[in-house]
Parts: structure tokens; C-alpha cells; sequence
């Protein structure tokens, strides 16, 4: 093979005509077309990201005197993309005998070095103390989401920041993590630096040219679990066995919130000293939509200091308090709560009650809507938490004890109480006959005491 005539500064469109490469879709072209900063591809198996951020590496060393890392899990899964970078340089260039190289991932030195001086070299996050002190042009996360979130944040993007470095980070999704994150933020408008793009595996025409019903996708889709198909090949972040709130999608719940005075608003508590104390405010509509909004989640404060915050924070115009729950496990913490901000309703629920009651309000109603939203930029906390909640796991001869994993869980458990309260056991036909009544409370009474002045008439729900 003869050796192409290349020199630093090719245009990238060019350099992909050498090397025969020809994106395989749209979505390939939007990839490789973006000029944000930072590129966050989600795909699903063998939609061809190793292919894409190979070809990305391969004319970034184009640029004389820069720098690039491949930085993966393992070394193992970082050559994914030095291979396609390898290939590109020194078989169909044929640019062997001008670079220096090694390709050895078994004792993980793998690394190209052009004449002019750019560098592409594969390193390894597993012990990450090594990827301190270079500055870099540019970076692959490869298969980000099996990274952790400081190998990012306090390793490789602080590389990056002299030379305004970019960053790819394709991968495949695990569960809901800092990866989805990332991922957020290149939907966001406010983060103009970030994009993002979501590409399930029967966008590569090549691998799958029937598309979602191509016949090996159909094959698939019949003998694998729903959540493995959805993350593994559909790119879904929600998907893993065992999720609880399998309702919750993110185009669908995840909206921005404002307080509307003119709709009912509620506090629900889950306490606590080490695990996190919550407060998530809960707005609830006319056509009985609940809405969480805002979220408190602070840790290693008393029950009398997380009430003082709570009294004194600084609240929108025309805020009010229609009611407050709480966990029904935690009499000392109402009893100290209760004086300061108010009467607090705490009446015990099963758990599998109340996780229906949430189930149901998640699903989406005749009108196309469903009849619960969260705010994930002002709820960030409890938005994880939901995503993430999952059952007890099932033990080998043994059936699974109901409930969920004892771990983060404590804005959905507050949301539980509220659904129980407002829902199950009847707070809102409560309230509404307040209302029907035309009484307003004055400042400082209680709805209890509302309540409790009403006729029996009024009552149309019995508390």
C-alpha cells in the first residue's frame, strides 16, 4: 500500500474520505459535526461509538503539538478506541514507519506519536493517581458511565482546563448515575458547552438494517428482560431490575415548576440525623396532579435546627402550608416539629399501599398527561433517589421480603407519606370540604382547626 499524503492541519471531512469512513447515520454525522466542548453520546450495543470516537482521535492528531488520552475503566476497554485509532494510522494511512507506537494492551502501553509532535496514549482509571499532571487537548471517556464521577471530576477535566481541552464520553448507560448527569446537562439550553445525544442500537443501518423491528432486534427483544433490553440496546438510563417506579421517564415527569399560590401546597417529612432530614414541598392542582417543586435534604442537624430553617427560609410570594405529614415512626421528632411549624398528620400506611398509591399517579391519564411531575433542577436529590429506589433483592431459596433497599431512599419515602396521607386515607375529600364550605384559614390556624369548626354538613369526608 502506498503511503497517503497527509500533513498536519487536514480537514476533517477529508481525512475521513482516506480512510474510507462514512458515518452510517445522522446521528453519526451530528456527532462528529458538533462543536460543543463537551459530546455526550448514549448508545446501545453496537450502535458504533468505539468507531466514532476512534475516527474523533484519530483527526485530533492532526493538530500538531496537542496532547490526547484515551482514558478507560481498564486498560482493556480503553483499546476499544485506540484499535480504530491504530488501524486508521498505521494500516489505512500507512504512516507506520513515520510514528512512533506501541500496542500492547496486555501491559498496558498503547500509544502513538506523530511527527509533529501529537500524542495519543490509552490510560487507566483503575488507579487513578496516574492521571494527575498532564495537560491535555483533549479526552475519551471511554465507556464513561462505568467511570466514577471524581475519575472525571478531580482527574481528567482539570487536564483539560489550560488548554480548553474537549471531551467525548460515549458509552452505553448503567442505571441512573453522574453519567445521566452529564447527560442532562447536554439537553440544557443553560450549558451551552454541553451536548448530547441519544442512540439506540437499530440506529446503525449497517448492524440493523430493519431498524427497531429488525429481525435480530425482534430476536433480542423475546429473550432478554425488558429492563436489559432497555438499557443495553433501547440507551434508557432508568433501566434495571428490580426499579420500583418503572413509570418514571424523564420526558414525561421531569418539568420545570413554579409555585402557584393558587393551588394547594403540602410538607411531608422523613427524619433523620446521619441519613438526610427531608422536606419536600408538594403541590397539588385542581384536577389532583401532585408536583414536587422544592426539596430539603440536610444531614447531621437536630430536629429543633432543621425546624428553624424551615420557618425561616425565605419562601415565594403568597406562600401558604395546606397540610404536613411525616413518617409515622418518628413521634419525638413531631412532638418537637408540631409547636414550631404547625400540626404534622402521621398515620401509618403499608408500604406496598403507598407505593401504589405513587404508581398510579405516575401513569399517564386519558388526557396524555400523568398525574405526578418533579422539578429534577430544583429536586435533584429526590429525582436520584426515585430513579434509583429498587426492590429487596431475591436471595437463593428464599421469596423476597416486601419492600425496597434500605439506602438513599428518603425523598421517595417522604413522597410515600404524602401520597398515603393525601390519596389513601383521604386528606384531599378533607380538604376539599373545607373549601366547598368557602372557608379560608387566617394566619396561624391549623387546618385541624379549621377542620374542627366545620358543621357535619360540611364534613363531606369524615377525618
Amino acid at each position: 500500500m502506498a503511503t497517503v499524503s497527509v500533513e498536519p492541519g487536514i480537514d476533517k471531512a477529508t481525512l475521513f474520505e482516506l480512510i474510507g469512513y462514512t458515518p452510517h447515520s445522522g446521528g453519526q454525522r451530528a456527532l462528529h459535526d458538533s462543536t460543543a466542548r463537551f459530546r455526550i453520546p448514549c448508545c446501545g450495543r453496537r450502535w458504533g461509538k468505539s468507531q466514532a470516537a476512534g475516527h474523533e482521535i484519530t483527526a485530533a492528531l492532526f493538530k500538531p503539538n496537542s496532547r490526547w488520552w484515551i482514558v478507560g475503566p481498564t486498560y482493556r476497554l480503553g483499546e476499544k478506541e485506540f484499535r480504530v485509532v491504530f488501524d486508521d494510522i498505521i494500516r489505512k494511512l500507512n504512516l507506520g514507519k513515520y510514528v512512533k507506537k506501541s500496542y500492547n494492551p496486555e501491559q498496558g502501553s498503547m500509544r502513538i506519536e506523530m511527527p509533529w509532535n501529537a500524542v495519543v496514549e490509552v490510560v487507566s482509571a483503575e488507579k487513578q493517581d496516574s492521571l494527575v499532571g498532564e495537560g491535555l487537548d483533549g479526552v475519551i471517556l471511554s465507556e464513561a458511565a462505568l467511570h466514577k464521577r471524581d475519575t472525571w471530576q478531580m482527574y481528567v477535566e482539570p487536564a483539560l482546563t489550560d488548554k480548553r481541552g474537549w471531551a467525548l464520553f460515549p458509552s452505553t448507560p448503567r442505571g441512573s448515575n453522574w453519567y445521566e448527569g452529564l447527560y442532562r446537562m447536554g439537553q440544557d439550553a443553560e450549558f451551552p458547552d454541553y451536548e448530547s445525544w441519544r442512540f439506540p442500537s437499530w440506529d446503525n443501518p449497517i448492524v440493523y438494517p430493519g431498524g427497531e423491528h429488525d429481525e435480530e432486534m425482534d430476536r433480542i427483544r423475546k429473550v432478554v428482560s425488558g429492563y436489559h433490553f432497555d438499557q443495553e440496546y433501547a440507551a434508557e438510563f432508568t433501566a434495571f431490575e428490580g426499579k420500583i417506579y418503572d413509570e418514571l421517564k424523564a420526558d414525561v415527569h421531569f418539568t420545570d415548576i413554579e409555585y402557584n399560590p393558587y393551588w394547594k401546597n403540602f410538607w411531608v417529612f422523613d427524619f433523620g440525623f446521619s441519613d438526610p432530614f427531608v422536606c419536600l414541598d408538594i403541590m397539588v392542582d385542581p384536577s389532583d396532579r401532585a408536583y414536587i417543586w422544592r426539596e430539603y435534604q440536610v444531614q447531621h442537624k437536630t430536629t429543633m435546627e432543621h425546624g428553624m430553617l424551615l420557618k425561616l427560609r425565605d419562601n415565594p410570594s403568597s406562600f401558604h402550608v395546606d397540610g404536613r405529614f411525616a413518617d409515622p415512626r418518628g413521634a419525638d421528632e413531631i412532638h418537637t416539629l408540631a409547636p414550631l411549624l404547625g400540626q404534622i398528620v402521621a398515620r401509618p400506611v403499608p408500604w406496598l399501599v403507598g407505593v401504589e398509591a405513587v404508581k398510579r399517579a405516575m401513569k399517564i391519564r386519558e388526557d396524555g398527561t400523568p398525574g405526578f411531575y418533579i422539578d429534577p433542577r430544583k429536586c435533584p436529590i429526590t429525582t436520584r433517589q426515585l430513579q434509583n429506589l429498587r426492590a429487596n433483592s431475591v436471595r437463593e431459596g428464599r421469596n423476597a421480603r416486601e419492600g425496597q433497599h434500605d439506602y438513599d431512599d428518603h425523598g421517595p419515602d417522604a413522597m410515600r407519606y404524602f401520597f398515603s396521607e393525601y390519596f389513601v386515607l383521604g386528606y384531599r375529600g378533607n380538604l376539599s370540604a373545607v373549601y366547598a364550605a368557602g372557608r379560608k384559614m387566617t394566619e396561624g390556624e391549623t387546618f385541624f382547626q379549621l377542620h374542627s369548626k366545620m358543621t357535619n354538613e360540611q364534613r363531606t369526608v369524615p377525618f
